[in-house]
């Protein structure tokens, strides 16, 4: 017989979690749970099959884009069994059922249905659910070397999460996440607004691009990045208008784009809970974001009284979705090369070392202009740590788009 189930995290479905049957203390058949968090086999057929009414289940932490470790117990992999009857509902929430571990599991799922799922970059893939890849079964696809791996909760001697671009048992990302205690953004509680999930996943998909020399460059590059601050008596940090490198700067703008992204969709949807609702991800969606980040990283721009031809040139610009520029009073709205004659970078906000500028050249000016599904997924396509790599690889691959992209690293100083 079928036994169905549903799985829940604190009330929530737990979204394409791995779930092992158990048969006689001994693994079987591989499930994963689906959206609505429901048990499916392999060809995505609800139920496990069972010679009783009841089965014997694992529930890992483990889904497509991360596995999760414990870190107060020597980085062991997290599961719960339980036994289920027909149109049984397990939800895992009490602290003894680790319910923080697969909140963490599902916040990483959310983010990347949300941010990086409608990328072109991984919707084009075989099954862009599996953005590692997915082999012939379920259970080879989760047992695959290939998998980014996730400590929770990182008793690393760091104050703030980070992720290891190549791990040393196989070269892959090691995401290593704080407790919400020590750093509340996982969660989004005490005021704190919840990025650090989708900010901290955007380096995993970001490394795990990457070739591996690559990875290894990056890995290298950060290390001197904070001994070299430390010893010039700073504090090894980073952050949106601070000057670091341009390794760094190019790393962090893809946390700049996630966070911002999922912040942006959450507030379209009320921005009461903590968790964002996958919906669908139109150009249209994108264009508005796109749009809004370049109004708000720039400033009017103090123009001479008069100025001829300007309005020759408002009128060039007008009339149809341009690609997102700035809104501006009457409901215009000014393709990008027009609003850089209006507006101009905030005050300290350019330079190709500054993760801000990177950030908002790409991201933001890129955006609006040729489409962000085309610059963020150029973002990972391109082996690239560092703008000015990103920009060869346009050169070469989309010469079309270069004039664009020029644009954007001059007006950012870039």
């Amino acid at each position: 017989m079928r036994i169905n189930a549903t799985i829940q995290v604190n009330g929530r479905p737990l979204r394409r979690a791995y779930v092992e049957h158990i048969v006689m203390g001994v693994g079987a058949d591989m499930y994963m749970t689906d959206l609505q968090g429901q048990i499916r086999d392999n060809d995505f057929n609800k139920g496990i099959d069972s010679f009783t009414g009841n089965a014997d289940i694992r529930i890992i932490c483990q889904n497509p884009i991360v596995r999760v470790l414990d870190g107060n117990l020597a980085n062991i992999g997290v599961y719960q069994d339980v036994s289920i009857t027909d149109g049984a509902t397990v939800n895992l929430n009490t602290n003894a059922e680790q319910r923080n571990h697969y909140n963490v599991l599902n916040r990483m799922e959310i983010a990347y249905e949300v941010v990086f799922q409608p990328l072109s970059f991984f919707s084009n893939l075989a099954d862009s659910a599996f953005p590692l890849g997915r082999k012939s079964s379920l259970r080879a696809t989760r047992d695959q070397a290939k998998r980014i791996d996730l400590s929770f909760p990182d008793n690393f001697p760091s104050p703030l999460a980070f992720v290891e671009p190549e791990r040393l048992v196989d070269k892959f990302p090691l995401m290593h996440i704080k407790s919400n205690a020590s750093d509340s953004r996982l969660f989004g509680t005490g005021g704190s607004l919840p990025t650090l999930a989708p900010g901290e996943l955007a380096h995993a998909m970001h490394f795990s691009s990457l070739s591996e020399a690559k990875r290894s460059h990056a890995q290298d590059s950060y290390i001197t990045f904070l001994a070299s601050s430390v010893a010039a008596g700073l504090p090894g940090t980073h952050n949106f208008t601070v000057r670091t490198t341009s390794e760094v700067a190019y790393i962090e703008a893809a946390d700049w784009f996630s966070q911002n992204f999922m912040e942006f969709m959450r507030a379209r949807q009320g921005g009461t809970s903590t968790l964002v609702t996958p919906v669908a991800i139109t150009p249209a969606l994108h264009a508005e974001f796109a749009a809004s980040e370049w109004l708000r990283l720039t400033t009017p721009r103090l123009l001479p009284q008069p100025v001829p031809a300007l309005s020759g040139v408002l009128g060039a610009g007008l009339g149809g979705n341009t690609g997102g520029g700035a809104p501006l009073p009457g409901s215009l709205h000014l393709a990008p090369a027009v609003s850089r004659l209006l507006r101009q970078p905030m005050a300290g906000l350019t330079g190709g070392d500054m993760e801000g500028a990177v950030y908002a050249a790409i991201f933001a000016d890129f955006g609006s202009q040729v489409g962000l599904d085309f610059a963020a997924s150029t973002y990972f396509k391109a082996n690239a740590l560092t703008f000015g790599e990103y920009r060869a690889f346009v050169n070469s691959h989309h010469p079309e788009h270069s004039a664009a992209l020029e644009a954007a690293r001059s007006f950012w100083g870039l």
